[in-house]
């Protein structure tokens, strides 16, 4: 089997990329077991939404977003997501991503971007490898971008006890639809596992103490759960 080639950040923190998405499609990538060989950005993103990751094309085309990929490899690759699962196996994938990228994202989001402690830190692995002479204003510019979308979002405009406590009640909910079980999508890990990970692990990796990583520590089964997958896909 081909490898397919896929652009997003380079390792940061322990884990295998900063971005929960980046991470998410990695993992995804290993859980379906499709070989895949990483590339790490150096300059602005090649994709025509300027997002990543992106998938690179043999015939340098690009797709974009997480979730187009894997959708888009799936079917390249004969995989199926829900065979065996039932309607309401299906309906709580889709909660959980919802959940992970739709609201507690833009927690995380605005914890590494906004708070004064913690934007050193990521800046630091964001754009470490960018040529100095461009970082400090590349940097700012992406900056600048995030919290224009986070204002926009309805995040930025609220205040920090308020958007911690929306990042622990999301956090709660995910510990509540996980319950006992290994993975959210069941016996065997699927995307939602992917996302999930994604996001709880940088949260749980990230070298500022946040309140989103303190409400993560809050719950055993999603530090466990996080265990469970780098062991099921990252040994």
């Amino acid at each position: 089997m081909e490898p397919v080639h896929i652009v997003g950040m380079r390792p940061a923190w322990g884990i295998a990329s900063p971005s929960p998405f980046c991470l998410k499609l990695e993992t995804w990538l290993r859980i379906a077991g499709i070989p895949y060989q990483p590339a790490y950005l150096d300059r602005p993103p090649r994709s025509k939404s300027g997002k990543i990751p992106y998938l690179l094309r043999a015939d340098g085309d690009t797709l974009a977003d997480s979730g187009a990929i894997i959708a888009h490899l799936a079917r390249e690759r004969g995989i199926d997501p829900a065979r065996g699962r039932t309607a309401a196996d299906l309906a709580r994938s889709h909660a959980v991503l919802r959940l992970v990228e739709e609201s507690l994202y833009f927690v995380a989001l605005w914890e590494r971007w906004c708070m004064p402690a913690s934007w050193p830190v990521a800046r630091a692995a964001y754009f470490g490898t960018v040529p100095a002479v461009v970082r400090g204003v590349f940097a700012g510019l992406v900056r600048r971008r995030i919290r224009a979308a986070l204002h926009g979002q309805g995040m930025l405009r609220r205040d920090p006890a308020s958007i911690a406590a929306h990042g622990a009640a999301d956090v709660a909910a995910l510990s509540a639809l996980l319950g006992d079980q290994p993975f959210f999508d069941g016996a065997e890990p699927g995307i939602a596992d992917a996302a999930a990970y994604g996001l709880l692990a940088n949260a749980l990796a990230f070298p500022v103490a946040t309140p989103l990583q303190a409400a993560v520590l809050a719950h055993p089964n999603l530090v466990a759960f996080c265990r469970r997958i780098e062991q099921a896909c990252w040994r």
